[in-house]
């Protein structure tokens, strides 16, 4: 073997090293970064009425976090927090039992919930 194959070798097998150490590294750390998005999606949730709205639907908040994407999330909260019947909402959610979700239909978000409740 001369020596351009020898380097060639060699480098080649570094390279396979480093991307051996380096991918599970990169896999754990965007793993990482997801769990902490996720609990930042679960805190802004939790201040909002949509938290209950779910609660009421019987939808599972960790699950909903789970199974939804991230832009679906926000696109609900934002339609919570931007809502202008937030009044009706307030005695909707204080029922003790669930209400009819179709007395819900002043609720931005309630087809998409009626989908997931559904599930």
């Amino acid at each position: 073997m001369d020596i351009t194959s020898l380097i060639i070798v060699v480098s080649l097998a570094a390279i396979m090293l480093y991307l051996i150490v380096r991918l599970p590294l990169a896999i754990f750390g965007n793993l990482r970064a997801g769990h902490r998005f996720r609990q930042g999606l679960a805190k802004v949730l939790d201040e909002l009425r949509l938290s209950r709205m779910l609660r009421h639907l019987g939808i599972d908040r960790e699950q909903y976090l789970h199974e939804q994407t991230g832009l679906t999330i926000r696109r609900h909260m934002n339609r919570c927090n931007n809502c202008e019947d937030k009044e009706k909402c307030d005695q909707a959610l204080a029922e003790d039992k669930p209400a009819d979700v179709d007395a819900l239909g002043f609720c931005n978000n309630i087809d998409d919930l009626k989908n997931l409740s559904k599930r």
